[in-house]
């Protein structure tokens, strides 16, 4: 019983090391559970802005079976169109100039229904229906 006795009283006069020992894991443990919410944050806006990507591409290849199916049934004595067609998940405008008998230089423009908006310039040979020279617009 005594030397019990005297392991308390040897804790009395000790420096408390379970309430910082508590408090840093405590932190360490928020510090975790904070990062991984910005984590999934980040996740959330990358999946957000694909998702407009993923539309907005969807779209201007649906412009461009358009426009070289026009394109390709286009008179020869007809040297610029511009049109602007709707789809279902947007709209796009094009401008096609003829460079050659058979060579347009076309502009589409692309806008989602969520106003997000991807343009393109390219040159499309008629007789061969082959894009060449794309560039993106940003």
């Amino acid at each position: 019983m005594k030397r019990s006795f005297h392991l308390f009283v040897r804790l009395k006069h000790e420096r408390g090391v379970v309430f910082p020992f508590t408090v840093m894991c405590a932190l360490f443990m928020s510090a975790l559970f904070l990062h991984a919410v910005a984590l999934y944050h980040t996740e959330i806006q990358f999946f957000e802005e694909e998702k407009k990507w993923y539309e907005a591409d969807y779209l201007m290849k649906q412009a461009l079976i358009y426009v070289k199916q026009t394109l390709a049934s286009t008179p020869e004595n007809v040297s610029l169109l511009t049109q602007t067609v709707s789809f279902v998940h947007g709209q796009a405008t094009y401008r096609a100039t003829r460079i050659e008998p058979d060579v347009w230089s076309v502009t589409v423009s692309c806008i989602t229904n969520v106003q997000f908006r991807y343009d393109a310039q390219f040159q499309f040979n008629a007789s061969t229906n082959n894009i060449s020279v794309w560039r993106e617009v940003y």
